[in-house]
């Protein structure tokens, strides 16, 4: 016995690597490293690195076995974390006892969980984890006697390049003031069309919750002619050509309009529009099945459509007196949208006219399954989803918030022309002025 063990010791001091080191020393120090930072995991490690020998570590060194989280990723697990438990009461400074925190605001909500469930069983969304930290990062952002947040219903994650954006749609009990136009331009949507609901967002769960301000025509009109990447920076500048009216924040809201008013849909037959323009559930609704909800024509469009104007309410300039026979209007103030809840098996087909605006979306392939989920992936706007089940049924975007269509970026403004000197009333200097004479030959010529 003594003898095998001092052949294989031998054995494996002889043995070298391409590098020079022998099978012994890579040991003795993959042992000495996992001695000295007690990792939690010790035998994943000690297995990893004999396999891919990794842990040729120098003396000199000293790199943990376990990755050092930055300080950002540790902020935001701690925020996270934060959604799990009762946050804790700010301390009065002269008595040193916590104080009272205000009574949490009531506010409805959809089932954030049951939702996630359902794009679960479709293979799209967040997944079940992320959706429930959503429904925590719902509750917080309802109770928050602050914001006085009515209804809530999680819109969607934006992918950005340095930061992603959670987007939580919301009405208030008070609704915000909205100013009026400028002189000249096309009104603003007041509590109405592409601003009857209120965007908050925050880039990590558990953050701090922003408030995205109300979209201006302009704002929509110019977003439809860029194609750009978000950062998740919301004072970022947009840098585009043509220029957009204002920052990343402006551009995500009017981002937010444009997909609300082509994807959010809802069964066809759940609603029906009254005539003051908003919907009426309709009581006696018995649901979809799974299979029907792969089909187009059992969903309707739930917001109104946006127009051209950049306004979901068309709006109409007032011919000048005296010129109402000869007054003709705007090729954006003649455009005719589709009905009210049209349902999507109407939507245009893409720019290439084979691909449907929609792809069937089920749980299951056979027939025979019970209790299916189904629904619709859109293929003009890539991440956004419905779902439905029986009378439950969701909707979800998750995407770079682009449009699946041809970018065709505008031709530069034309060139300015030539200086026309003929417009020069004189090419020549002015004469030089006559010096005054000196004092002293003033007074002797008088």
């Amino acid at each position: 016995m003594p003898l095998a063990y001092e052949e294989a010791l031998t054995f494996l001091q002889k043995t070298q690597s391409t590098e020079g080191t022998s099978v012994y020393e890579h040991l003795t120090r993959v042992l000495a490293k996992v001695l000295e930072d007690k990792p939690a995991n010790a035998v994943d490690l000690l297995e990893t690195s004999l396999l891919t020998r990794k842990t040729g570590f120098d003396p000199k060194e000293s790199s943990p076995l376990v990755p050092v989280s930055s300080a950002p990723d540790a902020a935001r697990a701690v925020a996270v974390a934060s959604l799990f438990g009762n946050p804790d009461l700010p301390i009065d400074p002269d008595t040193g006892e916590p104080i009272e925190a205000e009574a949490p605001n009531d506010y409805e909500s959809e089932d954030v969980v049951a939702d996630g469930s359902l794009f679960d069983a479709l293979g799209v969304g967040l997944g079940r984890q992320e959706m429930y930290a959503i429904m925590l990062a719902v509750k917080k952002l309802g109770e928050d006697p602050k914001r006085s947040v009515a209804t809530v219903r999680f819109f969607g994650k934006f992918f950005g390049l340095y930061a992603d954006y959670y987007v939580f749609e919301t009405t208030l009990k008070d609704a915000p003031e909205i100013p009026e136009a400028p002189e000249g331009q096309v009104p603003f949507e007041n509590n109405s069309g592409t601003n009857t609901h209120v965007y908050f967002v925050c880039n990590y769960l558990g953050g701090p919750f922003t408030q995205l301000p109300f979209v201006t025509p302009d704002q929509i009109k110019a977003a439809r002619q860029i194609k750009k990447f978000l950062t998740g920076r919301l004072a970022s500048h947009v840098s585009t050509y043509p220029m957009f009216p204002g920052t990343e924040i402006n551009y995500l809201r009017a981002q937010i309009a444009r997909i609300a008013a082509s994807t959010v849909c809802c069964p066809n037959g759940m609603f029906s529009a009254n005539e003051d323009g908003g919907l009426d559930k309709n009581e006696e609704f018995e649901g979809i099945p799974g299979k029907e909800a792969t089909l187009p024509e059992s969903w309707a469009h739930r917001y109104p459509h946006l127009k051209k104007q950049g306004r979901c309410e068309l709006f109409k300039r007032e011919p000048p007196e005296g010129e109402e026979d000869t007054f003709e209007p705007t090729e954006e103030e003649q455009e005719e949208g589709p009905e009210p809840l049209a349902t999507l098996d109407a939507d245009t087909p893409l720019a290439d006219g084979t691909t449907p605006a929609w792809t069937p979306l089920t749980s299951s392939s056979s027939e025979n399954v019970k209790n299916q989920v189904g629904g619709l992936r859109s293929n003009l706007w890539p991440g956004a989803f419905c779902a439905a089940k029986d009378k439950s049924f969701s909707n979800v975007y998750v995407g770079w918030g682009l449009k699946n269509a041809p970018f065709v970026p505008l031709p530069p403004p034309p060139v300015a022309k030539e200086f026309d000197l003929g417009q020069v009333e004189s090419v020549e200097l002015p004469p030089k002025p006559v010096p005054p004479p000196p004092e002293g030959e003033e007074g002797e010529d008088e």
